[in-house]
């Protein structure tokens, strides 16, 4: 089944949350756990009872998107991926010349 580990760290927050998709009386279920991390989680289920697989996969990633956009990430050091449109440092490389014998 899937199942997925974010973390959130800005400040003193440190945060973690985890997903999962599992069997349950023949369906699915997605129940999640979350809290600070090293902490007792908190744990509950976004189905109250076994759904068939394609709803429990919408739900898992329904819920999956919902805390990425709130900056939590696969990382355990909880950094969000930044994007830059800057492909040069402006620092350029110097290719050595040979010295003669003159």
């Amino acid at each position: 089944m899937e199942n997925i580990t974010l973390f959130y760290k800005q400040g003193s927050s440190d945060k973690i949350y985890q997903a999962a998709i599992e069997p349950k009386d023949g369906g699915f279920v997605v129940n999640f756990a979350y809290g600070r991390r090293g902490a007792t989680l908190s744990t509950g289920t976004k189905t109250s009872t076994a759904v068939n697989y394609d709803a429990a996969k919408a739900i898992y990633d329904r819920l999956i998107k919902e805390k990425t956009a709130k900056d939590y990430t696969p990382g355990e050091d909880g950094t969000p991926y930044q994007h830059t449109d800057k492909t040069s440092t402006g620092i350029h490389c110097q290719l050595l010349n040979p010295i003669g014998d003159d």
